[in-house]
């Protein structure tokens, strides 16, 4: 990004449009390795890691792969219903930067979200093509029996679906305890499965997509930037993100 102006460099974080931008230059919010950038035409020879402005440290990342640990009650929607948006856990720049989530978790479920405004890396993980698996650590209501392992492992019907689905993995850790993966996104899939043979969850974790686990260090509401190594335990590649 050689002759990268200050106003576009802002304005590409999130901080409001190019008129929007200019304003917190010319306020000399904006500082740059200890030097106040009050010229909105300042132009970088190459791109800063970092920024400040306000006196908050802003990483100069464009490209967003965000791995959240949901809390419970919160919505994974920009217009939540009965709960907080989980957008209000995240910068508010972040939505001017058309921030989604990969996929959902619904307000009883929590665990690992993945986020991003890079569509290509939003269809890589969501393609059912790409066969990429969602784990999850189940608490059942009653003890978990093996014709019902049996029968989620061989496929279950959902109502209004078309096709049988089934549990591509899954391990008992206890009667009532069961880690499960599946190759699917689909509404309440995992609750409806193993509704679908008689029994009941009653809390339900997100813990893995693909080989990339849910930081155990990230706390309910806590988040970070995915790192090279995370995106490559998804398959995937941002050759310009790490240069």
């Amino acid at each position: 990004m050689k002759g990268l102006i200050a106003e576009r460099l802002l304005a590409s974080l999130g901080f409001g449009s190019r008129k929007d931008s200019r304003k917190i230059i010319r306020s000399k919010a904006l500082e740059v390795d200890g030097q106040i950038i009050d010229d909105p035409n300042y132009k970088f020879q190459n791109k800063p890691e970092f920024i400040y402005v306000y006196g908050e440290k802003t990483p100069t990342i464009i490209d967003l792969y965000i791995m959240l640990h949901k809390p419970l009650q919160v919505e994974c929607s920009h217009r939540p219903q009965h709960h907080v948006s989980v957008y209000s856990l995240l910068p508010e720049r972040f939505l001017s930067m058309k921030l989604s989530s990969v996929g959902r978790l619904d307000v009883d479920s929590s665990g690992l979200l993945l986020l991003s405004n890079d569509g290509q890396f939003i269809h890589h993980l969501e393609s059912p093509k790409r066969g990429i698996l969602k784990r999850y650590s189940i608490s059942l209501a009653r003890p978990f029996s093996s014709d019902q392992e049996q029968a989620l492992l061989t496929g279950v019907a959902l109502k209004g679906e078309r096709n049988i689905v089934h549990a591509k993995s899954l391990k008992v850790h206890s009667p009532t305890q069961i880690e499960l993966e599946i190759g699917e996104g689909l509404y309440h899939q995992v609750r409806r499965m193993f509704a679908a043979v008689g029994n009941h969850v009653e809390s339900l974790q997100r813990i893995a997509v693909g080989d990339l686990f849910l930081d155990s260090s990230l706390s309910p509401g806590d988040w970070r930037f995915l790192q090279k190594t995370d995106l490559e335990k998804l398959s995937f590649q941002n050759t310009k993100l790490f240069e």
